[in-house]
């Protein structure tokens, strides 16, 4: 499954992307109807969408250098979704990824201990993002398996390209990433390369957690 389906497929539900019928299409051309514009209660989730396609376009190429790369997963008994889970060629440990698209001229930093993009406090997207990797952490099973949560911020800059910031409950800080850091952090963790770990590893990922389905559990 592509990066974005699952909030694009939510967008959709309410009521972004539909094409008008030809009667409606005809008014609009004749200027008697105005063109529909996108339900505000769709837009987070079409940003959001963009976002995860762009963590996409990153990310895949690291497939060619032996990473398996997942995207989009459901997790068991939530409705929650994880936006992309990485193995590294080492096969030692997980790192999860959450993509966001926050506003270009907004900058993401911490502030007293806290994410913020722009004034508004984000903190609770870090903390979302921590309890996705304890959730997978937990339904992989694998004792002592090392996962390691990230969000990647799209359109907003991140100050200095990469942020730590600390999650009551989480033993390490939360990294935050630009698209522009990304990838560099990423290579320097792909370790010495284990094949045969790594396909272990990313067949337990796959059989215990599958491509998201929007309202199912």
């Amino acid at each position: 499954m592509n990066a974005g389906s699952s909030a694009t497929e939510r967008a959709a539900a309410l009521g972004a992307g539909r094409r008008p019928g030809l009667w409606v299409r005809l008014l609009i051309a004749l200027g008697v109807r105005e063109a529909p514009t996108t339900p505000d209660a769709a837009v987070p989730w079409l940003k959001g969408a963009e976002g995860e396609a762009a963590t996409q376009a990153l990310v895949d190429v690291l497939v060619d250098e032996g990473w398996t790369v997942f995207h989009d997963l459901g997790l068991p008994r939530s409705n929650s979704n994880v936006d992309h889970i990485l193995i590294p060629p080492s096969g030692e440990g997980i790192i999860l990824l959450d993509s966001k698209r926050w506003w270009a001229s907004w900058l993401t930093a911490s502030f007293g201990g806290r994410l913020y993009c722009g004034e508004e406090d984000r903190h609770d997207e870090a903390e979302k993002a921590v309890w996705l990797a304890g959730f997978v952490r937990d339904v992989v099973g694998i004792a002592g398996l090392p996962v390691l949560p990230a969000l990647v911020i799209h359109g907003s800059t991140v100050a200095g390209g990469h942020l730590q910031v600390v999650v009551d409950g989480w033993p390490r800080p939360l990294h935050v990433f630009g698209p522009q850091t990304l990838m560099a952090n990423l290579r320097e963790r792909a370790g010495r390369p284990n094949p045969r770990r790594a396909a272990q590893l990313a067949s337990r990922v796959n059989q215990m957690l599958h491509p998201y389905v929007e309202g199912g559990s």
